[in-house]
């Protein structure tokens, strides 16, 4: 049964609450009026035509200032299904606050995205960089920068903490880093690329990326210094490319630091 307009709202209004409440409070710590507001919004439900929507009145009884915040969540569960609400990283609560002590070094690596389409992606990519502490991401040819909304939602923040550059050039992006020291190594579904696992040189590292459904053109692999592929077990013969960056990455950090 399909929801009315009026169930619509109220339903949305409740899903508000719920991330209100689940973003400003802790286990035991519920803001009281909030949790009343949701609560009184709930029982209003059992007025609903639709009984879908009337069962989710009974939750109200649930929601009690003493519960931890797991059990809160929980029952914000079936307003989120029956909204077919699909949430975004940036909407789900930190329970740990970020470094506020940070000192950590930058590796070594940097990552290189040609023609990346998704913002998603981009986005993707620099919460892993951060993440990996990488001393720089270059933007080349029609890859989005962070100054656009849906990179920077994406990001979480992250593009505050690393070093970018956009690049319209990918071949003298690439020149530029070899001169610099950087081995170049394009992250490909190639039949002669070798195992991320494989040992890697200790020495700076460039992973290049290409656009999600055509990978790198053929005059950029000429120039590379090696080709990487992740190795895969199942029917399908690639990852997602902001999956492929954090499994590369976290590869080359881990034997950065056996090194």
């Amino acid at each position: 049964m399909s929801l009315s307009a009026q169930d619509k709202k109220s339903l949305e209004e409740i899903h508000q609450l719920f991330l209100k409440l689940e973003k400003s409070s802790g286990d035991f710590s519920f803001v009281a009026a909030t949790l009343q507001d949701l609560k009184s919004k709930i029982a209003n439900l059992a007025s609903s035509d639709n009984p879908d929507v009337t069962r989710l009145a009974s939750l109200e009884k649930h929601l009690v200032g003493s519960m931890t915040l797991k059990h809160f969540v929980s029952y914000a569960i079936p307003f989120e299904r029956l909204l077919h609400k699909n949430l975004q990283d940036d909407e789900f609560l930190v329970i740990e606050n970020d470094k506020t002590d940070f000192a950590q070094e930058k590796l070594p690596l940097v990552f290189v995205l040609d023609n990346i389409r998704s913002a998603f992606n981009v986005g993707s990519i620099f919460r892993t960089a951060e993440c990996l502490s990488a001393e720089k991401i270059y933007l080349c040819g029609y890859t989005p920068l962070p100054t656009q909304w849906k990179v920077e939602k994406t990001a979480m923040g992250t593009q505050e903490y690393l070093i970018w550059e956009e690049a319209p050039k990918l071949l003298e992006c690439l020149e530029e880093l070899k001169d610099e020291g950087y081995r170049i190594v394009a992250l490909e579904t190639a039949a002669s690329a070798t195992d991320l696992y494989e040992k890697f040189d200790s020495e700076p590292t460039a992973f290049v990326l290409g656009n999600e459904r055509f990978g790198l053109d053929p005059e950029v692999l000429k120039v590379i210094d090696e080709v990487r592929i992740i190795p895969l077990r199942g029917r399908k013969n690639s990852l997602n490319v902001g999956v492929t960056a954090a499994v590369a990455g976290f590869e080359w950090m881990r034997q950065w630091r056996l090194k």
